[in-house]
């Protein structure tokens, strides 16, 4: 997620972030089913970005493609 920052990093935010990374890079390579693991894998504080919901809206845009 380009242009994301975090004040403080925990652990547990370290892995939330790597998640949406990968999320993003699934959509980037078209594997949608992965990318909507990832996000699932999520904890439910990060979809108050922004961000993750706009990739969560093209994880479901793919997957209704994708059928």
């Amino acid at each position: 997620m380009r242009g994301f920052i975090l004040k403080s990093i925990r652990p547990a935010d370290v892995q939330n972030f790597r998640r949406l990374q990968a999320a993003e890079g699934y959509l980037e390579l078209e594997m949608f089913e992965e990318a909507a693991e990832e996000l699932h894998a999520l904890d439910p504080a990060w979809f108050a970005f922004d961000q993750t919901l706009s990739l969560q809206l093209r994880v479901l845009a793919g997957l209704g493609q994708s059928e």
